[in-house]
């Protein structure tokens, strides 16, 4: 970590995904009793049922083993020294500035808009985690910023999400609350 040697980088802050955090069993027999800080997905074969294509697949290894390195950062000779965050945060909904829709939130209004890999991935995650963590992109901004301000040293994995709901559980909202659409509730 030449930043770190050159005394220019005091905290490194990673964003990663929950799909990092399994609270899966390493043999894919069931969760733990608690998802937190503490739980990483097993990254053996026992998990190979739930991945409906090798993107995803792929997408859960590169989050874990990226993560992982990034937490390592802060422990080997070049990063002695060096804080290092990692922030997992959920599916991200919320407001946006940009001109498009972006991936997570398209992922979130998929049961109203019947995008089919969006309600696909919906499905994994709750296979995956037990519940689907949904987070604001505003508390995801705020935790950002939380890290970069913070005068304490601080250092390791937090979750970010503010709920953890059913696929059922989000049509029933999309039903209730906006009844002017029609709802995939399968």
């Amino acid at each position: 970590m030449y930043c770190k040697r050159a005394g220019t980088v005091k905290r490194l802050i990673y964003t990663g995904s929950v799909v990092s955090a399994s609270p899966m069993k390493d043999d894919g027999t069931g969760f733990k009793d608690v998802m937190d800080e503490t739980c990483w997905t097993p990254l053996n074969d026992s998990l190979a049922y739930l991945f409906h294509d090798a993107y995803v697949k792929d997408y859960v290894y590169s989050k874990t083993v990226t993560e992982k390195y990034m937490l390592s950062c802060g422990n080997d000779e070049n990063g002695a020294g060096l804080e290092v965050v990692t922030l997992l945060c959920g599916v991200v909904g919320g407001d946006t500035l940009q001109s498009f829709t972006p991936g997570s939130v398209r992922i979130c209004i998929s049961p109203i808009t019947g995008n089919t890999n969006g309600c696909k991935s919906l499905e994994f995650v709750q296979q995956f985690l037990g519940k689907i963590p949904l987070v604001h992109v505003d508390d995801v901004c705020e935790a950002h910023i939380f890290c970069m301000e913070s005068t304490s040293s601080i250092n390791g994995r937090f979750l970010c999400a503010s709920s953890y709901v059913s696929l059922k559980e989000i049509a029933n909202h999309y039903v209730l609350h906006h009844s002017e659409f029609t709802v995939n509730q399968e």
